[in-house]
């Protein structure tokens, strides 16, 4: 007897190797899943920063890509509110105490992801939800977050299906052209926004999805992966919620995580994917702290000598697959 439907994987086309980057973009779901890429090593970047809405990670894309060099539509976008700087186009994590430092900030994203994309087989974005909030006065400009700013200073509307395959049809094909190497991989968050009840996340959801599905029907490089469908139709229990009932806890992750190996990963990935884990935990891995006495000069040689060990592992891994990133 089955007691639930269990989402079986595919083997997709796209066969992705650790030894290529891969960029990830959108929500808080992507920043998971790069997280689960590094712990085995993998260059997984998300240099975005955290953003929820298409139209807001088309625009931060579109800005750090294909804007001028001296990122003028980035500096419009900086206001000042205590104390510090913030940009409508990102999170706060490029917020600053002065323009230059978020210029700063901006300009180094900008050239990190041009080379990563430049390297990269993959790049996946995360659609979150369909609401947008609009400047007041500016009925037209789509803000990423709202920096604790007043609710009057904005209008919040959804935007609709053709909206999103409009802008993000322009973007794949701009990216393509500059990057000819580059798989782009759409996803929707499993997470739920219930600000709007069940029925209304249902309706954001649904946009998304609709969206995403008219865009990979149409351009050649473009794919999709189901994470929201595993964690609502597969999973489909509060046990693989965090404790806020509204994010996939660590169990659900790592659900997600061997389904996404089983689908883009081969048997060489694999074995990449294992050493580099096994190589991280390792070095990660400190002795229990001696609560009776200072540690002895032979423990301490003792650890510095597995240390080295491990540097040594990792420097011939390494030479192997020069794309995995240093211990850290």
């Amino acid at each position: 007897m089955k007691f639930r439907t269990e989402y079986i994987p595919q083997r997709s086309s796209l066969v992705l190797s650790p030894d290529c980057p891969v960029v990830l973009s959108g929500s808080c779901f992507a920043s998971n899943m790069a997280e689960r890429m590094r712990a085995c090593l993998w260059n997984a970047s998300d240099l975005l920063g955290t953003l929820y809405n298409p139209v807001s990670i088309e625009m931060a894309l579109r800005s750090l890509l294909f804007s001028s060099h001296s990122g003028m539509e980035f500096y419009e976008s900086l206001f000042k509110s205590s104390g510090n700087y913030h940009s409508w186009l990102f999170d706060s994590k490029i917020s600053a105490e002065n323009r230059d430092d978020c210029m700063a900030a901006f300009l180094h994203r900008k050239e990190m992801l041009d080379k990563l994309l430049g390297e990269a087989q993959a790049m996946f974005v995360t659609f979150g939800t369909s609401w947008c909030y609009y400047l007041a006065d500016r009925k037209d400009y789509v803000v990423a977050n709202c920096h604790k700013q007043p609710a009057n200073m904005f209008v919040r509307k959804r935007v609709t299906v053709g909206e999103i395959v409009e802008k993000w049809d322009i973007l794949t094909k701009l990216l393509k052209e500059r990057y000819p190497q580059l798989q782009i991989v759409f996803t929707v968050s499993p997470v739920r926004h219930l600000k709007d009840g069940f029925a209304g996340n249902s309706h954001s959801k649904a946009i998304l999805l609709l969206a995403v599905e008219e865009l990979c029907d149409k351009i050649d490089y473009c794919h999709y992966f189901p994470a929201y469908e595993i964690v609502n139709d597969d999973l489909r229990d509060y046990r693989f919620y965090a404790s806020d009932l509204v994010h996939p806890s660590e169990e659900a992750v790592e659900y997600i995580w061997e389904i996404f190996k089983a689908i883009y990963i081969d048997a060489a990935g694999e074995t990449i994917l294992k050493e580099g884990e096994k190589l991280l935990r390792a070095w990660q891995h400190r002795p229990l702290p001696n609560s009776t006495r200072c540690p002895s000069e032979d423990m301490i040689a003792r650890e510095n000598k597995r240390l080295d060990e491990i540097r040594l592992r990792h420097a011939a891994f390494r030479s192997l697959h020069p794309a995995i990133l240093p211990l850290t």
